[in-house]
């Protein structure tokens, strides 16, 4: 059986908690790239060459006891570590990684973890790697549905993006010559949606059991998710690796460049 640990941190590792943090934005920065990070909300920023790709990237459960998706948040959870940390020394000193650990009162434990990998300046790309681990320390069998929800805006708006979901797992995203695609390795997810962004979110956000619907593509303010039914037993983990790539495609930049392009935050 597992058994539940107090992160022990290095003097050169950044460290925080819900008590302690005054700022709750954490950001990560490689290269041409930096993403942020909100404890109270998820991502919320990605930027390749100053140009805003995302808008958001957030996370929500239901146990079987919940009556509709919680986002996975401070506010949701107990805060019970964070971690940044530097993973690329030899090519940028900045940091780039982020871990944060999450419990409830009854033995479920989330764990993500993000490392960004950015480009040359000026090459518009950049990668992100992310890594979600559930564990059951209860003593009783554990039963939720993860989801996760993306809505990027490449370069920099969000009216005409398309995007489409290829065998369950692989999410392709192309605007203003920029293409973004997200590859889940392992494990398969239940179910996915493609969708308009704004509507996908409030039916994460209202207070209902939801299902995704498998639907595949969609064309305009598209959003993304997965959704995985996760059952674990006393001690076990559940693990979600997937992977993000931003890329552009030839041109694209020097067309953004001249056009003078100024990325903006839109509201819900």
């Amino acid at each position: 059986m597992l058994t539940k640990n107090i992160i022990v941190l290095t003097a050169s590792v950044a460290v925080a908690s819900t008590a302690l943090a005054s700022d709750p934005v954490y950001t990560l920065e490689d290269r041409n790239s930096s993403a942020s990070f909100d404890l109270n909300s998820g991502q919320i920023s990605w930027e390749v060459d100053g140009v805003s790709q995302l808008f958001a990237q957030e996370f929500y459960f239901r146990r079987s006891t919940d009556q509709g998706e919680l986002l996975l948040s401070a506010a949701n959870l107990s805060l019970d570590g964070i971690l940044t940390t530097d993973t690329n020394p030899f090519r940028d000193d900045r940091e780039d990684a982020i871990a944060q650990l999450y419990n409830d009162d009854n033995g479920m434990q989330i764990e993500t973890i993000f490392t960004l990998r950015g480009g040359t300046d000026g090459s518009g790309r950049s990668d992100l790697a992310e890594q979600i681990v559930i564990r059951n320390f209860g003593d009783s069998t554990l039963s939720l549905s993860f989801f996760q929800f993306v809505d990027f805006d490449l370069g920099g708006d969000i009216d005409d993006d398309f995007g489409e979901i290829v065998n369950g797992n692989t999410v392709a995203q192309s605007d203003d010559g920029f293409f973004i695609s997200e590859t889940v390795v392992t494990p398969q997810p239940t179910l996915f949606q493609v969708g308009d962004a704004i509507a996908m979110s409030d039916m994460l956000n209202d207070d209902a059991i939801d299902t995704l619907s498998g639907q595949a593509s969609y064309q305009g303010n598209v959003a993304w998710a997965f959704q995985w039914d996760i059952t674990l037993e006393s001690g076990e983990a559940f693990i979600i690796s997937k992977d993000k790539s931003i890329v552009p495609a030839p041109g694209s930049l020097a067309l953004l460049a001249g056009a003078g392009l100024i990325s903006t935050r839109r509201r819900r």
